[in-house]
């Protein structure tokens, strides 16, 4: 393991820091970094947990986000690059027990999911025996979680016993983050055990130009919140999911070309459901028509396509859950099988996520296509995508509310079937990695 934490001086002080606080040098156990996107803060922390395991003989760290989608995609592939094929580390890959071992020192880094919908007392949790935890993007943990590391640092007992602690890195929130950590620390009321650092992407001399490029492409209130470290809370009076929607800019009555690539973004809802038929070419997504079949089926949505736009090219992409085997579709087939065949169209023009993009990420990419990106919307043909973009609301954490599905408002079918166009196809616009 080859790191050189002396071009980012906060990340040395916050390494520094740390360690410390493991040997009991300093009065800190609950130790905060960042406020910002790119301020180098899981690198940094993944390598002082890379350091107490193989410190600390027979130690065991535990490592948390949302769900293990999101650690496959982000915090592992983070000590992959750390260690790369370094010989004293293997992994274990086994999803139910995922965890990096030092081979000299046997100390263990878990990697664990919270989980908190399907486990919502965190229960299984109730008996975690650890040095110590990282909270990587508390924003997106509950307080309970804390609560419970609190309760759990410091269990597993080993030989020359490090001091437990609590590691945390996120981005400026409206959750309770901000009361817990940064309004103190913002009136310099912040007082041991706890210390917050923070880290922008100034700060990181790794940064590239291309992503700073990027950056510039984000809704304003997102280039002031991820880049500057901004914690001001910018929602608007109506709490508005797409706030950068400007109906007065957006629609219009874009035509359909017929030697141009057809976009079919679904959403599976029961009732009803919807479709979005899309083109994008010449740097403008066009919304041709938001279909929404109420009291229909799948097989009734493609015979509708097969009608109004007869002998396109195809590209497929929608709700990732319409993968999985459903009732509602006959011989139980999914609903991309049946799709694929109605249309006539290959796998290869199917681009279907593997999981649906988490709907906070998804807020900043799709709000900052609105804000930066040309979009045309149909006024008529798709007024259910339109309502939605005027209408759908957002929670205090950056999800959709959709507490009464009785409230069209609050179905936001339209709605989903354009963010996941845009997960699919624009992915990229910010160029955030």
């Amino acid at each position: 393991m080859n790191v050189a934490l002396n071009q980012n001086p906060k990340q040395e002080i916050f390494f520094n820091t740390a360690i410390d606080a493991a040997l009991g040098k300093n009065e800190y156990r609950y130790l905060f970094y960042g406020g910002a996107i790119r301020g180098g803060k899981s690198f940094v922390c993944a390598t002082i947990f890379l350091f107490f395991a193989k410190m600390f003989k027979n130690s065991r760290w535990h490592i948390f986000r949302s769900d293990f989608p999101a650690l496959s995609a982000t915090t592992i592939p983070t000590f992959e690059k750390i260690i790369l094929n370094s010989p004293h580390w293997r992994w274990n890959r086994d999803k139910s027990n995922y965890y990096l071992e030092n081979t000299i020192s046997k100390g263990k880094i878990f990697f664990r999911g919270e989980n908190i919908t399907h486990d919502p007392e965190l229960n299984d949790l109730l008996g975690l025996e650890t040095n110590g935890i990282w909270l990587e993007q508390i924003e997106e943990l509950s307080e309970k979680l804390f609560e419970i590391g609190l309760s759990r640092c410091g269990s597993w007992y080993i030989d020359n016993m490090p001091m437990p602690l609590i590691l945390s890195t996120f981005n400026p929130t409206q959750t309770w983050v901000k009361q817990k950590v940064y309004e103190p620390f913002r009136v310099n009321e912040l007082k041991p055990p706890y210390y917050f650092l923070q880290a922008l992407p100034s700060d990181n001399a790794f940064v590239t130009k291309e992503q700073w490029q990027g950056w510039g492409m984000m809704a304003d209130r997102y280039q002031k919140q991820f880049i500057e470290g901004d914690w001001t809370d910018f929602a608007d009076k109506n709490n508005l999911w797409a706030f950068a929607f400007d109906k007065s800019k957006h629609v219009s009555k874009p035509e359909i070309k017929r030697n141009e690539i057809l976009y079919l973004s679904f959403d599976f809802n029961k009732n009803p459901i919807t479709c979005s038929v899309i083109q994008w070419y010449d740097e403008t997504v066009k919304v041709l028509e938001c279909i929404k079949l109420e009291n229909s089926d799948i097989y009734a949505l493609c015979d509708y396509i097969l009608v109004h736009y007869p002998q396109m090219l195809y590209m497929i992409t929608g709700d990732a859950t319409g993968k999985n085997t459903s009732a509602l579709v006959k011989d139980n087939l999914n609903y991309y099988i049946v799709i694929r065949q109605k249309l006539g169209v290959s796998n290869n023009q199917l681009m279907i996520p593997s999981v649906n993009p988490r709907l906070e990420d998804n807020q900043v990419l799709v709000n900052s296509i609105l804000a930066n990106y040309k979009v045309e919307i149909h006024e008529e043909k798709a007024k259910h995508l339109i309502f939605d973009l005027m209408n759908v609301r957002t929670t205090p954490e950056g999800g959709i509310e959709k507490s009464n599905r009785q409230d069209k408002a609050q179905q936001a079918d339209a709605l989903d079937t354009f963010r996941y166009f845009c997960n699919t196809y624009l992915q990229n616009f910010l160029n955030f990695i």
